[in-house]
């Protein structure tokens, strides 16, 4: 008979048993105890036997054993790496004495070869569990990559580009490009606090929620407003908040107006500047508070102007000794390169961040949108 443990109850419960009454299995089961012969093969991490039954010191075995008609018994502990995880028994109803040394040698042996292959199931449970989740997350990334914009839209007057680099699997970063007529566009960053499924969940339904409502709503600041109501008591259950930037350009008048709810401030970068405009405006983060009051603002883009959003996986990328990549070296690079597509702008700047850290994967979301006024 084998008996494993039971971590939960601390106790022993059989996995495989041949030869025993039905009473009998029904009262297999063993709480770790000293009392027992089969807890004190365990517990003591040794072999215990008795070769004549008529002389056993534990009262609760003898009980059982004596009902069972059972002559002799043997117990050894089965380990995995020298930790006893179960026991395995054998008893005799015909025979008295049989459990000698070698018999015993032999048994301990099989109590190990029985610990190899529990250890060697566990390792395959966990190895084919961990290849269903890796499995599972990949769908997850594959489905959440496809909710971003596939593409661009046809603008006139404007050059833009986009990227979400997730730093796990899911991530909870979102940006979107959304057409309100031939001449108006929507831009939206925004930025899940966590990195795992229900961050995801969070991002699509946000997404859900903007494709399906901004262009009835009119301005950025009501969007805010009734995103932040719409999902506040999601937000409370799952103990997760949002911070956003929207903003809405007019190519023909090349207004921007926007309001943020707690977001890294957007960049604006002019010819000729030395140093960026940055984009602000009070507003809690999504799902702190109901009732919340959103600020917007509004500014003049002119020809060759560069708008970068981002979120705060860039400027909080650190280094070896700890700095931050932080907001004027995303200036730096606005000015530098600023004569580069929207694309390959985005790509300097993943490089330089990588390059910055010393590591090629980020340990936070990565999101960057860019648009140049032409």
């Amino acid at each position: 008979m084998i008996r494993l443990l039971d971590e939960e109850r601390m106790s022993l419960t059989v996995r495989s048993q041949k030869g025993m009454s039905s009473e009998h299995l029904g009262e297999s089961e063993r709480e770790l105890s000293m009392d027992t012969y089969i807890g004190s093969a365990f517990l003591t991490n040794s072999v215990t036997m008795a070769n004549d039954t008529d002389w056993l010191e534990k009262p609760a075995t003898a009980v059982i054993i004596h009902r069972e008609g059972i002559k002799s018994f043997a117990h050894a502990p089965i380990t995995i790496e020298g930790q006893p995880i179960g026991v395995l028994s054998a008893f005799s109803r015909s025979a008295k004495g049989i459990f000698t040394e070698e018999f015993l040698e032999l048994f301990s042996n099989l109590a190990s070869q029985v610990g190899v292959a529990v250890r060697n199931a566990q390792q395959t449970n966990k190895l084919i569990s961990a290849r269903e989740r890796e499995r599972e997350m990949q769908i997850a990334k594959t489905i959440q990559l496809g909710l971003l914009p596939d593409r661009t839209p046809d603008l006139a007057g404007i050059g833009l580009a986009g990227i979400c680099v997730p730093a796990k699997e899911v991530g909870g970063d979102y940006y979107d490009f959304l057409t309100r007529s031939a001449t108006e566009l929507d831009l939206v960053i925004a930025d899940v606090s966590g990195h795992n499924v229900g961050a995801a969940l969070i991002m699509a339904e946000t997404r859900t929620f903007i494709q399906a409502r901004a262009t009835e709503i009119e301005n950025p600041r009501d969007i805010m407003g009734a995103l932040n109501e719409f999902f506040f008591e999601d937000l409370t259950r799952a103990e997760l908040f949002i911070t956003m930037f929207y903003l809405r350009f007019d190519s023909n008048s090349r207004k921007l107006r926007f309001a943020s709810a707690g977001h890294s401030p957007p960049l604006i970068w002019r010819p000729g500047a030395e140093a960026c405009e940055r984009l602000d405006a009070e507003g809690l983060i999504l799902g702190i508070r109901r009732g919340v009051t959103f600020e917007e603002h509004e500014v003049q883009l002119r020809a060759g102007d560069l708008l970068l959003l981002y979120t705060d996986g860039v400027t909080e990328a650190e280094s070896g000794n700890g700095e931050f990549f932080g907001e004027e070296r995303l200036c730096t690079l606005l000015r530098e390169h600023h004569g580069k597509s929207p694309q390959e702008l985005i790509d300097t700047i993943l490089d330089q961040v990588r390059l910055f850290s010393g590591v090629q994967t980020f340990t936070d979301d990565v999101s960057l949108v860019v648009m140049r006024v032409a």
